[in-house]
């Protein structure tokens, strides 16, 4: 009997998580996204980065003075039509400065954030076309595919910036400050 029961018990857990599987999952990658969300700062046209955002770690050598840690986190959800929410992120915990009053390391890090954000815009609109296109062919690793994609090319983007002699840093930063304001529109 109680062998009966715990069988019973047993498979009406496992059809629950079968029925249930698609809710549990949406509902675990919306906490895991609600608490990156919670720790960071989200990019807005308003909010722009401080040195107080900052660890402040004057002991560590970097060559910008600066380490800043930015990213794009989303969810996806395919039925008959595509949603897919993403937000650009900037990570305080993650990244530090080794000067207080560093304004030009600064400006270094909101365009590292901003261009992440044009970046993550440039993935909506590609993910978003998707949806014109037959969604039974679709699957949610062809999205992830692409958000792992245009995250490869704002590094591959970012590191161009990177590989600036120092003495060119000041006009190449202008000038990706100017593309990204451009494009931001």
């Amino acid at each position: 009997m109680k062998r009966k029961v715990f069988i019973i018990l047993l498979l009406s857990i496992l059809s629950c998580l079968l029925f249930f599987k698609k809710y549990i999952k949406d509902s675990y990658h919306n906490y895991r996204e609600s608490q990156i969300i919670k720790s960071s700062i989200v990019w807005s046209p308003e909010n722009k980065l401080k040195l107080s955002d900052f660890n402040y770690e004057p002991e560590v050598t970097q060559m910008d003075n600066i380490a800043v840690t930015v990213g794009i986190i989303s969810v996806h959800n395919i039925t008959d039509k595509i949603t897919h929410r993403s937000t650009t992120v900037f990570r305080p915990k993650e990244s530090f400065i080794t000067k207080l009053d560093d304004s030009f390391a600064l400006r270094i890090a909101q365009a590292r954030f901003d261009l992440c954000e044009l970046y993550r815009r440039k993935m909506e609109l590609k993910i978003d076309s998707l949806n014109e296109k037959d969604i039974k062919k679709i699957n949610t690793d062809t999205i992830t595919k692409y958000e792992e994609l245009y995250y490869d090319l704002f590094e591959k983007e970012w590191s161009k910036f990177n590989k600036i002699k120092t003495n060119e840093l000041s006009e190449g930063l202008m000038e990706l400050e100017r593309q990204i304001v451009q494009q931001l529109k």
